[in-house]
């Protein structure tokens, strides 16, 4: 059966921080204190991270009009990560949001669990895709949120839909979490063998990157202007296509044959290794035989790699969380956070002796195949989880 459509406005209460005179400001911000939560305070599990927080002072707290969080509620995002949301629990004995976020408190008709579910499912993305602005910045109001349309069954019946969906996203959650272990493996196992390159307490050779490159050929990045897509022009990879495996052709962009023509030099010759430098800073790529004649984007680094050494070394060394640390450590701060070529090729990379590099090589293969096995399981329990929600908001569970 389906269970009739009800305004969120109807069932719940709304409540923006205080956005008047006693508004907190900068001056106003300390340390410790009182919790004043904002969007990055919201976290992917759906709880609130106070470490990292602004805080406010007794006396400021008491100032304000609205905004006040209570045990039980919701802080919805109106402002960015639209729809990102956290349950207030007993933590957190007294805490102000900020003018991002809205407070929902659910009145008895409505049960909590039921509506955490809500707020995580298609339903309510497509009620967020229904009202937001569509601006650089998207947005909603309280007043939108008011009309988003939740199904109501009997509160037995949304106690029981919620013991389900939280059973299922339990399971979800297990997995992504035996997803970050295999990673947190894979940095031990790279420390315990090799040490951080930087200090380098095993005392192995270390070589900045660029002696590893063909004499012949040097770092560069690509194409600073590419210009218009080209449908018959040459596939640009950018720093988003960068991965282990080689990118879908027909999903790139193209660049003409004449912009490609001025940049002869960071043509891909398929003895390379990808880092992004713009962006997404750090990510590596591996340049397959398929990918030969293609070019880069100005947000990419190549490395090309000279006969003699273990490529596939090098390139897993890249990827280590370890080395990852280093390049966030390097990056400058400007608005996009950029990685030049000169920090790249001084890259620090131990070379202990071939067989300690096949030994990594062959444990990384083992934890990656554990990861990926983990990872089709986890897209499976997505599908589940969604299928679910589906059939539990629809009255058809």
């Amino acid at each position: 059966m389906s269970w009739p459509l009800v305004n969120l406005g109807k069932l719940c209460k709304l409540v923006n921080g205080d956005r008047g005179s006693n508004y907190p400001s900068k001056d106003s911000i300390l340390f410790e204190g009182i919790p004043f939560i904002n969007a990055g305070n919201l976290t992917e599990v759906h709880s609130i991270a106070c470490s990292g927080a602004n805080y406010i002072s007794e006396e400021r707290y008491d100032l304000l009009s609205n905004g006040k969080v209570q045990q039980g509620d919701i802080l919805f995002c109106l402002r960015g990560s639209l729809g990102k949301f956290a349950v207030v629990d007993s933590s957190i004995l007294k805490g102000a949001i900020a003018s991002s976020l809205v407070i929902i408190r659910p009145d008895t008709s409505l049960d909590g669990g039921y509506l955490k579910n809500y707020l995580r499912s298609t339903l309510c993305s497509r009620e967020i895709s229904r009202f937001e602005n569509g601006a650089a910045q998207p947005n909603l109001s309280a007043k939108d949120l008011r009309e988003f349309q939740i199904p109501l069954p009997p509160l037995p019946e949304q106690q029981r839909i919620a013991a389900i969906l939280d059973k299922a996203d339990a399971i979800r959650r297990k997995r992504q979490q035996a997803i970050q272990l295999a990673d947190d493996f894979l940095r031990a196992v790279f420390l315990d063998m090799f040490g951080d390159p930087v200090t380098n307490p095993k005392g192995w050779k270390v070589v900045e990157l660029s002696t590893l490159v063909d004499p012949d050929d040097k770092l560069n990045y690509g194409v600073v202007q590419p210009g218009d897509h080209e449908e018959d022009g040459v596939p640009l990879v950018r720093s988003g296509d960068l991965s282990d495996v080689t990118p879908d052709v027909s999903q790139l962009r193209r660049v003409s044959t004449s912009i490609d023509s001025k940049h002869r030099k960071s043509k891909l010759k398929g003895n390379e290794i990808l880092i992004a430098c713009v962006g997404t800073i750090g990510r590596v790529g591996w340049v397959s035989e398929a990918m030969i004649g293609w070019n880069i984007a100005r947000a990419v680094t190549r490395i090309p790699i000279r006969e003699g050494v273990n490529r596939e070394y090098v390139y897993r060394y890249l990827q280590n969380p370890v080395v990852q640390g280093y390049f966030e450590r390097e990056t400058r701060a400007v608005a996009q956070p950029t990685l030049n070529v000169g920090l790249i090729a001084k890259t620090p990379v131990a070379l202990p002796p071939h067989d300690l590099q096949t030994a990594f090589l062959e444990r990384y293969r083992a934890i990656q195949a554990y990861k990926e096995r983990l990872l089709v399981a986890l897209g499976a329990q997505d599908e589940l989880a969604g299928c679910l929600s589906q059939r539990a908001f629809a009255g058809q569970l």
